[in-house]
């Protein structure tokens, strides 16, 4: 298996520019992972050359290396809406404590198209997820010059019907960056849709359900784990992100 092909595939598969996509789950995910098993919900992203869509469950819990409670977390992607031939999936260990954050997950599976399954070593990482940054609220903020507005909960059509959600925005100076609607209603993320206006991008809940069973197996202990060369050694855009990378300032206005 090819690890940066595995790698890319967290681009969300070309659906959207690097520049958003990077980023984006562990951006849009709350601080705590409190997931009921057997939740699942899948998401439509639109504005690239094509739509794409992932699916996310949790299917497991137990303690994770360092006795932390922690859930699995089934992430597919692919082009059919209902992840039925799915191009890439993922098999996460994650404290609930965390959240869906980098310094969250202790264990990954990867694996593409119908490829077995593939432990990810611990020390390759952060190559996957990027390396451990500050809560979502402080990520939401952009830089000198940007504020982050909140306002009141609404009702939301989305793909997967009508739920109430707060919407979040954020805007350097007059223009707006990225928008976030926030819904206790929906499982997992709390997310029911994020637009980036400049680049035409969206990314809206489809569907979700409180039914999900495991569809991954994972590989034998024996086997042989996805391990990598010195990042130092890779080419540039293959370089695992650092916070400052995504975050060039703390400033944050939560004016409503």
């Amino acid at each position: 298996m090819s690890t940066l092909v595995c790698a890319l595939s967290l681009l969300l598969l070309g659906a959207a520019p690097a520049e958003v996509s990077r980023g984006l789950l562990f951006e849009a995910a709350p601080g705590r992972l409190d997931a009921r098993v057997g939740e699942w919900v899948t998401y439509q992203m639109d504005g690239g050359p094509q739509p794409g869509f992932f699916r996310l469950a949790a299917v497991a819990e137990q303690k994770d290396a360092q006795g932390r409670d922690a859930v699995w977390v089934e992430l597919e992607f692919g082009q059919h809406a209902e992840l039925k031939a799915p191009l890439a999936q993922f098999l996460l260990l994650v404290a609930r404590d965390t959240g869906l954050r980098a310094e969250g997950v202790s264990r990954l599976f990867v694996t593409q198209g119908f490829e077995k399954l593939q432990e990810v070593d611990t020390a390759a990482l952060p190559f996957f997820l990027g390396t451990p940054g500050p809560p979502p609220s402080a990520r939401l903020a952009v830089g000198q010059g940007s504020t982050v507005s909140r306002g009141a909960p609404t009702r939301l059509m989305t793909f997967a019907g009508t739920v109430t959600a707060e919407p979040l925005e954020v805007r350097y100076r007059q223009l707006v960056l990225k928008r976030y609607w926030v819904s206790r209603e929906l499982p997992i993320l709390h997310l029911a849709k994020i637009e980036f206006p400049p680049i035409r991008y969206s990314l809206e809940v489809r569907d979700y359900g409180l039914d999900a069973r495991p569809r991954l197996v994972p590989p034998a202990p024996s086997d042989k784990k996805i391990t990598l060369e010195p990042a130092s050694s890779l080419p540039p855009h293959f370089q695992p992100m650092s916070h400052s990378d995504t975050d060039p300032g703390p400033q944050e206005d939560t004016r409503p």
